[in-house]
């Protein structure tokens, strides 16, 4: 027969070994969900940025809104400058396919691929694909 005090001790060896290494992995965890988040609060603040520039880009009256943030920011062609300042800083996070989309606005602003820059930021960010271009496409009524 082993002696049960001996028993008791291995028993207690394994427990607190096991408590250790699975305090370990929990923080381990713990820190990869914190840079997980960390990152997502990184490309919500980017993107949003980007659709502002991009709305300002089409609405030059919207200019005004980013004025706060920029004050020198005049025109169309300020506003571009300044979204390729966002894009060159997406790049150390944003998605392949986000990078992709800001470009092809950047280098042709239309509405279109401004459009799939949202879509392709809402995949990124929610893992939703659930609207396409024909969805989200605004039918303005002009005042005649």
């Amino acid at each position: 027969m082993t002696d049960p005090i001996q028993t008791i001790l291995s028993a207690l060896t394994l427990l607190g070994v096991g408590g250790i290494l699975g305090g370990y992995i929990t923080y381990l965890l713990d820190k990869k969900k914190e840079r997980e988040f960390k990152v997502l609060e990184q490309k919500e603040k980017r993107y949003k940025s980007c659709l502002l520039y991009m709305d300002a880009f089409f609405e030059p009256k919207n200019i005004k809104y980013l004025s706060s943030r920029q004050p020198d920011i005049d025109d169309a062609t300020d506003v571009i400058e300044y979204l390729k300042m966002e894009y060159h800083e997406m790049m150390l996070y944003a998605s392949k396919d986000v990078i992709f989309s800001v470009k092809a606005f950047i280098e042709n602003p239309v509405g279109d691929n401004f459009l799939k820059t949202i879509l392709t930021m809402r995949q990124d960010l929610s893992n939703r694909s659930d609207l396409d271009l024909s969805n989200i496409i605004l039918e303005v009524k002009s005042k005649s």
